[in-house]
């Protein structure tokens, strides 16, 4: 029978390019991820509203123009004049005289131009306070969605590293199991074992090639996904330095991060900013009767043609500037009606806000039990894998003695394995809670990403 025999598979190692860690592979997703791109037009759009909270302030300037054909019949009765000469009197005198203009098919000319700035109008005050409002809440929101995209990022980096370690793992174990097939073939031909010990590894080894395939499987599924945020499809990724000290990463106590996250988690910014607008909606329906101050100026004229010979030609210009007041006195309900409903709902950002105070704290501790166990955890495992190194050393020795059999070596082998495979993942599991405690806490950036990176330097 010939055997394959199968070296521990290295992914993403020499002959690719050259390899990128946690930071480079953010800077790539920051570019390339199209969640986070939508996420950049929304913050785009949102701090246009800036501009529109200034436009609110400044002065509104309105031009009307119209054309159309008119019939009009205008008759005026004892109209009173002066300084003009009537028939039967003299210059000078004054009296009252009608007079009729008619125009059955003419041609009516209007232009008019108006400017008009608010001196004073609360509800127009209000709404140039909520776009500003609504300008940094776009950008709060842009930097939640940053924090996202790199814990988005750090999963499915870890997702790949681990899935590869798992592979290396089995092809490790194949290969044991490969050489322990091989001599107890041997040893059985030579009469020093029976034939159930070379079924038995032959089992083993038919085993784990179904189990290789599903992990090479899971290793291409997670590296697609690390593809798709990244938008590098052959770059290695970098891996966890051989001695790595967790504990410099973590400072200060759990009710200093409960603290830090109920004041300056993404999402607690957010709901009080929406509470913020909401208590300006309010403040602009507060005033049952609100008036408004404004200076207006305008200029404008009408001209009516006529078009037959009869036909009367009338003219008007104007030229005003002066203030205007104006005062809703009736409205319906309507006013109360919207003050109610801002009230309403300025209560329900109230709520919200104090709801997303306690899932931060939620948040912080979930990550902080995380961190102290993980750190905990490792140092178990560590130890575990110091001792399943030993045992293997005690069951090899104790098979070429006879007190042990080959399926006891490799039952070792697998614990040593899988020993390893659950320090990786705690490892990573413990980077992605650290993450996860910064984020909380509204830390989560490139320069605290660029510290956690460290752990991937040569």
């Amino acid at each position: 029978m010939r055997l394959r025999y199968y070296l521990p598979l290295l992914v993403f190692v020499s002959g690719q390019a050259q390899a990128f860690d946690l930071l480079e592979a953010w800077q790539a997703a920051r570019t390339q991820d199209p969640a986070f791109a939508a996420a950049r037009a929304e913050a785009d759009a949102g701090r246009t509203k800036t501009s529109q909270a200034s436009a609110l302030k400044g002065p509104q300037v309105m031009l009307n123009a119209g054309a159309g054909g008119v019939s009009n019949d205008q008759k005026i009765t004892g109209a009173q004049f002066s300084n003009a000469q009537f028939a039967g009197g003299g210059a000078g005198t004054k009296g009252t005289t009608d007079f009729r203009t008619q125009t059955d098919g003419g041609l009516n000319l209007n232009l008019n131009l108006r400017a008009e700035y608010a001196l004073y109008d609360a509800t127009r005050t209000g709404s140039a306070m909520q776009l500003n409002k609504q300008a940094e809440l776009a950008e709060v929101q842009l930097s939640a969605e940053a924090q996202h995209l790199m814990l988005r990022v750090a999963q499915a980096y870890f997702d790949s590293l681990l899935a590869t370690d798992a592979l290396t793992a089995l092809k490790a174990q194949q290969l044991a199991v490969a050489k322990a097939l091989e001599s107890s073939q041997a040893r059985f031909k030579e009469g020093d074992v029976a034939i159930i010990d070379t079924h038995e590894t032959q089992a083993r080894y038919d085993m784990l090639a179904s189990q290789v395939l599903e992990a090479e499987s899971n290793v291409q599924l997670t590296r697609a996904v690390m593809a798709d945020i990244s938008g590098n499809q052959d770059a290695a990724l970098q891996r966890l330095s051989s001695n790595t000290d967790f504990k410099r990463y973590v400072n200060g106590d759990l009710q200093s991060w409960l603290t830090r996250a109920q004041t300056n988690h993404p999402q607690v910014h957010v709901q009080q900013l929406q509470q913020q607008i909401a208590q300006v909606e309010s403040e602009k329906f507060k005033s049952k009767y609100a008036p408004t101050v404004s200076l207006v100026a305008q200029a404008g004229g009408e001209r009516l043609m006529g078009l037959a010979g009869s036909d009367a030609d009338v003219t008007n210009r104007q030229l005003g500037l002066g203030v205007q007041l104006t005062i809703p006195l009736y409205s319906s309900g309507m006013r109360d009606a919207k003050y109610q409903e801002a009230l309403a709902l300025e209560e329900k950002t109230r709520s919200q806000t104090d709801f997303a105070r306690q899932r931060a704290a939620q948040e912080a501790r979930s990550a902080w039990v995380a961190v102290n166990v993980g750190q905990s955890q490792i140092k178990a495992l560590e130890q575990a894998e110091h001792s399943a190194l030993t045992k293997l050393d005690s069951t090899r020795v104790g098979r070429d003695v006879g007190d042990r059999t080959t399926l006891d070596v490799l039952n070792s082998e697998q614990e040593l394995h899988n020993t390893r495979l659950a320090l990786s993942r705690s490892k990573y599991q413990l980077l992605h809670a650290l993450l996860n405690l910064s984020a909380a806490a509204g830390e989560l950036n490139e320069a605290r990403l660029e510290e956690i990176n460290q752990v991937f330097k040569p």
